[in-house]
């Protein structure tokens, strides 16, 4: 029984790791009224359903391969997936770690919230520290204020709110799919179990 439920976890983590990596790339939305650089992803959808219901351990491992491939065939060279990893860390684990602790719905939109929350400072954080002297390399606020903004006004007009609509977008998602996902599972686990016997 354990053996069977442990392949079909695996199986699983291994198809949203693959759908994530897919989501990575498209569809990548282009939020133009904040910054025409911000595109919208899916990929934390996945990520999220398989830390919900395999855990954090794979979920964490998932989100490394899908930034680590991300890498080969990305434009940034690498800063953008540690930004993105980083990101990830924040919104994905909050949730992941509550609802393993205490498998119930509120505990679920709870540390969806609190990912949300953490996701928005993340990715202040991680515009501010990696993205924006990579890209826009010597005086950030020159730079800025060539594309006639301020810094400031970036990280808060744009990078806020694009942050916070991903992670609100990625959670209804999946607050949508995990309860079917979770039958469906269940399902999967006592056929193979009943064949095994």
């Amino acid at each position: 029984m354990q053996r069977t439920n442990r392949t079909v976890d695996l199986t699983f983590s291994a198809l949203m790791t693959a759908l994530a990596i897919v989501l990575s790339y498209f569809p990548e939305i282009p939020l133009a009224f904040f910054a025409p650089w911000l595109k919208l992803d899916f990929s934390f959808t996945p990520l999220l359903l398989l830390g919900f219901s395999v855990g954090p351990g794979m979920m964490l491992i998932a989100l490394l391969v899908t930034n680590l491939v991300h890498l080969l065939g990305g434009t940034t060279g690498g800063p953008g997936e540690l930004a993105n990893f980083i990101i990830g860390l924040a919104f994905l684990l909050p949730p992941t770690l509550m609802y393993q602790r205490n498998k119930t719905r509120k505990n679920a939109l709870v540390g969806m919230l609190v990912g949300i929350a953490l996701m928005v400072i993340a990715g202040v954080f991680a515009n501010r520290y990696i993205l924006l002297p990579v890209f826009f390399r010597g005086n950030l606020e020159e730079e800025m204020m060539k594309r006639n903004m301020s810094l400031n006004g970036y990280l808060i007009g744009a990078v806020v709110p694009f942050n916070l609509i991903k992670g609100l977008i990625n959670s209804l998602m999946v607050f949508g799919l995990y309860k079917r996902l979770s039958i469906l599972m269940k399902e999967v686990k006592d056929e193979d179990a009943a064949a095994v016997k």
